[in-house]
């Protein structure tokens, strides 16, 4: 079932178009304002030795999964199959690698999937070259002559509802997400004194920025799908052969109206912000580390069949198995890719 797929009967696909437009603007609008981004969080942490993004995606994990949670337990009251509108997804070998090329993508060009789409909003120059060499890598696929087959087949999607429950699942993966969260901010001496001064003091712009994303993301959800950014780029290759279904093409269509929505609600954030101006890149480096980290994103999206936002910050709320190999194979990636910086910078 493609995303949207069922929600359409109910309003009509234009009225659907419609509503993942408003999803995608809001979106927008809170990635412009908060600066939540995952290659921000690698970056911060690898490089800069910063907590602040890696505290805002974990924020908008803990608030997913919890939100989730609660529309699995409705839907099961209602008596609906929790888990059909949840992004679960296949997993293997090739989610490790993937992750892994996306991490290191996105540390190279300083954006993930959707930072890519709010800075083009914002006005850089430059994200135009890494949507440019995202696309190159999801249409391309060197790799085939290689890659061991196993590698790439990857199995169905495990839901860990079906193993646990899904309430005990989402119990297990808040705890999870809170044990990594404090872990990662004991290794930066952080503390947290109590009592704060003020709430202000607690939440930065980018836990705020996590937790608006979250409950946009439950919220999506509870009408339609999960939010991702990726899905339509899996479609690439498929596209160019002329092998694109028209379900696949109707699945994809609201996501790309979705991504659109998301560039328009961060220009007009910008734009209210009076930042709206081009940018253009400083550097030449700047542009060739862009290409190249989209062209590893890319394929990256490929192999793990999902960027950041699909491969984690939906997956986990949704409870799928693969994001838990995901998350820490992106991260792994983005120090990879934060240590090339070093060294070559």
């Amino acid at each position: 079932m493609g995303p949207g797929s069922w929600f359409t009967p109910l309003v009509g696909p234009v009225k659907l178009l419609i509503v993942f437009a408003a999803f995608g603007f809001a979106y927008g609008v809170v990635l412009q304002r908060s600066g939540f981004c995952f290659a921000k969080a690698g970056f911060e942490l690898f490089l800069l030795r910063s907590r602040d993004a890696f505290n805002g995606v974990m924020a908008g994990l803990v608030v997913a999964t919890l939100g989730f949670a609660v529309v699995s337990a409705l839907r099961v009251q209602a008596g609906l199959d929790a888990k059909t509108h949840l992004l679960v997804i296949p997993f293997g070998a090739g989610t490790v690698v993937g992750a892994t090329l996306f991490g290191m993508g996105m540390s190279l060009a300083g954006m993930c999937a959707a930072g890519t789409l709010q800075r083009i909003g914002e006005g850089y120059l430059v994200a135009w070259f890494t949507l440019l060499g995202i696309v190159a890598g999801a249409a391309l696929d060197p790799f085939a002559a290689f890659l061991p087959e196993s590698w790439r087949t990857q199995s169905q999607g495990v839901w860990l509802g079906d193993r646990f429950g899904a309430l005990p699942a989402a119990g297990v993966a808040v705890l999870a997400l809170l044990c990594v969260w404090l872990a990662v901010m004991k290794t930066q001496g952080a503390a947290i004194r109590w009592p704060a001064r003020s709430w202000r003091s607690l939440i930065s712009p980018a836990i705020a920025g996590g937790i608006a994303l979250g409950l946009i993301d439950t919220a999506q959800v509870a009408f339609a799908t999960p939010w991702t950014v990726a899905y339509p780029l899996a479609l690439v290759r498929p596209a160019l052969a002329g092998a694109l279904s028209q379900s696949a093409w109707q699945a994809a269509l609201p996501l790309l109206t979705l991504d659109a929505g998301l560039v328009l609600g961060s220009l007009a954030s910008s734009a209210h912000a009076t930042r709206a101006r081009v940018r253009l890149p400083r550097r030449g480096r700047d542009v060739a580390r862009a290409l190249i980290g989209g062209v590893l994103m890319g394929w990256g999206i490929q192999l793990a069949r999902g960027c950041g936002i699909g491969g984690a910050f939906s997956a986990i709320p949704s409870l799928s198995a693969s994001a838990w190999l995901f998350l820490p194979s992106l991260f792994f990636g983005a120090w990879i890719g934060s240590r090339i910086i070093r060294r070559f910078d």
